[in-house]
């Protein structure tokens, strides 16, 4: 279910270069990865940690929850490492007003994650926002849409089966909190005053945005919305301020090198 076509690359490691990591403009690049497949460089990643990090690891409460937070982070600062040509412990981020991370002088970045699926988006710049979500039952979906969802995203859900129900649900979800992270005007942005199409098999989009959202963000037309599906059992969102984004993908291996890649 992708906007576009994806070509996947020959199996094996590709051969990494320059390309790999540095977007041309116009495009998202998404990079995922298992983070159970990479927890041999656990130890690798927490020492490109800096000491507020370490710190907010250190707090959780569960082994498993700390061994996520230094993974996704230090791949993330290892990913952004190579895209600057700039040492990876040495990155310094910018949260803003609403904490969103930043990095001076650019890439625009993303991250989220999913139990162990992770997905870090990058572009030369721009306003852009991802999300992955695991494709599960949803138990309390007709309660999280009713009490949170746009009227539109309400009567769309409605009209599927059973049996789409919870896939509808988690794209109404993925390409929502896509949209608010790459809007960057806080999380607390209402989930009911803008819609996307919730349908499955039909392309993603951004239908409706409410008078109330239109001075921060615009109308629907200034964005683009994108699906991922790249890790198996997984789904992911892609959202970017502009048109004619072009999104590719990468998946690093146990040898944190790119293993497929695409454009769609």
């Amino acid at each position: 279910m992708h906007d576009g076509t994806i070509t996947e690359a020959a199996a094996g490691t590709a051969k990494e270069g320059a390309g790999d990591y540095d977007p041309a403009p116009g495009v998202v690049r998404v990079w995922f990865a298992d983070l159970a497949a990479l927890s041999a460089h656990r130890e690798a990643m927490r020492a490109l940690l800096s000491a507020d990090e370490v710190e907010r690891a250190d707090r959780f409460m569960m082994e498993r929850l700390t061994d996520r937070f230094i993974l996704r982070r230090g791949l993330l600062r290892l990913l952004l490492g190579r895209c600057t040509g700039r040492d990876p412990a040495g990155l310094v981020f910018d949260y803003g007003t609403h904490g969103k991370p930043g990095l001076a002088g650019g890439p625009a970045f993303n991250l989220s994650d999913s139990e162990d699926a992770l997905a870090i988006a990058v572009a030369a710049e721009g306003r852009i926002g991802v999300d992955i979500e695991r494709l599960r039952p949803i138990e309390s979906a007709d309660g999280i849409a009713d009490r949170f969802f746009h009227a539109t995203e309400r009567a769309a859900l409605q009209t599927l089966g059973p049996e789409q129900r919870d896939e509808g649900f988690l794209l109404a979800w993925t390409r929502k909190e896509a949209f608010i992270k790459a809007a960057g005007v806080g999380l607390s942005m209402p989930l009911d005053q803008f819609a996307v199409e919730v349908t499955p098999g039909a392309p993603p989009a951004l239908l409706e945005i409410d008078g109330s959202l239109r001075g921060d963000v615009g109308v629907p037309a200034d964005w683009s919305l994108f699906d991922r599906r790249v890790l198996p059992g997984t789904i992911a969102a892609i959202a970017a301020h502009g048109t004619g984004w072009t999104v590719e993908t990468r998946v690093m291996d146990a040898s944190l090198s790119p293993l497929g890649r695409g454009a769609g």
